[in-house]
This record gives C-alpha cells, structure tokens and sequence, in this order.
C-alpha cells in the first residue's frame, strides 16, 4: 500500500508574500543562507527564553519579603514581646535584622526584574533579525548575504517563498512575534509588581520617604534598553495602552496595601500570568519539526 503524502504542519495565520518572488537562481541561492539564519536565531530566541525563566527568584524569599517583613518592622516599635520584652536593645536589634533581610529581598527583586528586562530585549532584537538580505560584494560576482539591508528593494523574505518546506518567511516572523509579545505583556506587569513592592519597602526604611513612580528606573540603564526595542515613548515610559482605564486609576503610587492584596502581587509574580507556556513550547516545537532541529 503506497503511504500517504505528508500533510503540513498547522500553519501560522497571515502569511501573504510581501515581496515580488525572486528569479528560481536568486531563490536557490538566498534559500541555504536564510536558512542558517532562522536556525541560528530561533536558537537565540530559545535561550533568551530560558534566560527570562531563570531569573526568577526562589518562591520562599517573596513573600517572607513583603506581606511578613514590612509589617514587622512598622509594627516593631508597639509589638507585644513578652518574656523578651525586658532584654536591652532587643527591639532595635530585631528591628536592624528584619531591615537588613529586605534589602537582601528587595536587591533579589531588582536583579530578576534586570535580567528580565535584558531577557526581553534580546528576544525583540532576534525576532526582529529574521530575514535575509543580499548583498553584492564589490568587483565580485558573488552575492553575499546579510541581516541588513542594503537594498530596499529586496525585502528579504524570499517573496514569501517557503525557506525550509511549508512556512515562509512571514511565517516564521510571526510565530516569533506571538512568542515575544507574551514576554513583553509580562515584563509590564513583572515591572509593575516590582514598583509596589519596592515602593512599599522603600516606605518601610528609615532613610526613604518616597513612593516609586512608574516613569522612575528601577535600576541604571533600564529605560536604554527599552529604547533599543521600541518599548519607550521619548523619554518617557507610558503605562501601556492596552491596561484598562480601570487598572490604572487602581495603581497609585504611595498607597497602603493591604496583606490580602500584597499576596495577590506575589501569585502574580510567581505565577508568569500572561505567558502561557504550553503555547510557548507548541511554537519551538512546530518551528523544530519545520527546520527539523530540537529546540528544547
């Protein structure tokens, strides 16, 4: 019995030719090159993935940080000690051990956020180096290729040719964009968090009496890197258009949270709410099985 042809692969939406299609020798010789490419940064985007998944911080120390430490400091000074109550200095003692543990807490809170942020940025930097651009090299018949172009005739996607056996290269662009779009969702709301809880911090310390602002960096150099992937407006960082009017008048800087709400925070944080991993590896897995590489 002769086996059946194979069928292809579910195929992204919106994948019309953008460009005129290229001579059958032009295409034969665009196609190895643009092929390397898409393998070499569909393997960048998997590790800047995984670079964003690791710099989670350990689940304990968050919540130990928040909802249980700011309190205990405010609340230090009138706290029923007991039997302790009596031994010198113990209050200031307890009170300069909780202190130096939320900075500990909120330094890992910054340094997540960091490696976050520049996970990201190099995820919009890869998805946006997919095509393939050629490039005629002077006094040489040869045709180089390269990730920018030079020609803006030449748009370098092949015209809308498929690089490997079914998908184009619109295709391959818009499974990557799908992927970063749910990291840059979650960065915004990572971003958020991260200003409530180091606001709340801040307004526990005896040195700080300042809420953090949304137009604030949270560390040297954040708003660079927003600027190099498009995220910035001027020189300002707007709360993203997509946040209803409601989530935005909720977020006032300089509120008092209760524990309740902190916890919220702290599940959402963990949580990585808007990054639906199984999506995720649906996409590494039908580009691999495409480009017939593990992208795992």
């Amino acid at each position: 019995m002769k086996g059946s042809a194979a069928s292809p692969p579910t195929r992204p939406s919106h994948a019309a030719p953008t460009s005129p299609s290229p001579s059958p020798a032009s295409l034969r010789q665009w196609r190895p090159a643009a092929q390397r490419n898409l393998r070499n940064q569909w393997s960048r985007l998997l590790a800047a993935k995984a670079r964003w998944l690791s710099a989670e911080p350990p689940a304990p120390p968050l919540p130990q940080a928040s909802p249980s430490l700011p309190p205990s400091l405010r609340y230090m000074p009138g706290m029923d000690l007991g039997a302790l109550k009596d031994m010198p200095g113990i209050r200031e003692k307890a009170s300069g051990k909780l202190a130096h543990r939320e900075e500990q807490y909120q330094n890992m809170l910054v340094s997540a956020y960091k490696e976050m942020v520049l996970a990201t940025a190099d995820l919009v930097k890869t998805s946006h180096s997919m095509r393939c651009f050629s490039k005629v090299a002077v006094n040489s018949p040869l045709i180089k290729f390269t990730e920018r172009q030079d020609d803006m005739n030449d748009s370098g996607d092949g015209g809308g040719a498929p690089v490997f056996k079914w998908f184009s290269m619109l295709e391959f662009e818009n499974l990557a964009h799908e992927l970063v779009e749910m990291f840059i969702s979650e960065l915004q709301l990572k971003r958020l968090l991260a200003l409530e809880l180091l606001s709340l911090t801040l307004k526990e310390g005896v040195q700080h009496d300042a809420s953090l602002e949304w137009s604030d960096e949270l560390f040297d150099g954040e708003f660079n890197e927003f600027q190099s992937i498009g995220l910035l407006s001027g020189d300002s960082y707007p709360l993203p258009k997509s946040w209803s009017a409601d989530v935005s008048q909720a977020w006032q800087p300089g509120q008092t949270r209760s524990h309740e709400v902190l916890q919220v925070y702290l599940t959402c944080w963990l949580a990585n709410v808007n990054i639906k991993t199984s999506r995720i590896d649906e996409i590494f897995e039908l580009v691999g099985e495409e480009m017939q590489i593990k992208l795992t």
